[in-house]
């Protein structure tokens, strides 16, 4: 018989949820890594191999051309979504019921403890995008405050989408975002994140919420 001593039980269901949770963010991080690795194919091999959006995330009405080149500044399975309309505000919808929907959800109220809200909040409604537009390209981690308060989460982790997303589609998704469940804030243009991009082009990590605090304060 072992003498080997018997865990309590509450270290048993820490250790639970600890494993429960790597797992949650090693599948979050696995999807966003076969689409960055999808880009990186096609800018090294040349082809376009983009994945086809499924039609319970995207409007019936985008169609991906297959042989169309991604727009400049996005690869991807996400360059295969279009400006078809003419519109930064219906680009950005594509774009949100693609990438943004399973964490933000239709609303726009996230899941409490898990994802942070977008309707009404002092970070998507501030007078300038700088932040928004550093999240989105290079990602956020860590705690936040949303509206002052702490908004606890079990996976404080938003990965970075600007290596799959082209300058326009982060300018409609943002504008989409700022716009829409409540939101009455400016539109976010392509050459502001074009600028945005340009300036942090040597940054190679998340963001956190100490560091934009510092440099791009809220209202």
């Amino acid at each position: 018989m072992s003498n080997t001593p018997k865990k309590p039980f509450h270290s048993l269901l820490i250790e639970g949820l600890n494993y429960g949770l790597m797992v949650f963010l090693a599948g979050g991080i696995g999807y966003w890594g076969i689409s960055l690795m999808g880009g990186f194919i096609q800018k090294r091999f040349g082809k376009e191999e983009s994945m086809p959006v499924s039609a319970l995330e995207a409007p019936a009405a985008v169609k991906a051309d297959s042989e169309a080149k991604p727009p400049a500044g996005g690869t991807g399975a996400l360059a295969s979504v279009t400006q078809a309309s003419g519109s930064v505000n219906e680009t950005g919808k594509q774009v949100y019921n693609t990438v943004c929907i399973a964490c933000h959800q239709p609303t726009g109220l996230g899941l409490p403890n898990m994802f942070p809200p977008l309707a009404g909040t002092d970070w998507v409604n501030a007078a300038e995008p700088d932040r928004l537009i550093r999240i989105v390209l290079h990602g956020l981690m860590g705690p936040i405050k949303i509206n002052k308060e702490p908004f606890t989460s079990a996976a404080p982790l938003m990965p970075p989408q600007g290596a799959a997303l082209s300058d326009e589609q982060i300018a409609g998704v943002l504008t989409y975002v700022r716009q829409s469940f409540g939101n009455k804030s400016s539109a976010v243009s392509a050459a502001e994140v074009k600028a945005v991009r340009e300036a942090e082009k040597s940054r190679a990590t998340m963001w956190t919420s100490d560091e934009l605090d510092k440099s791009f304060p809220l209202n």
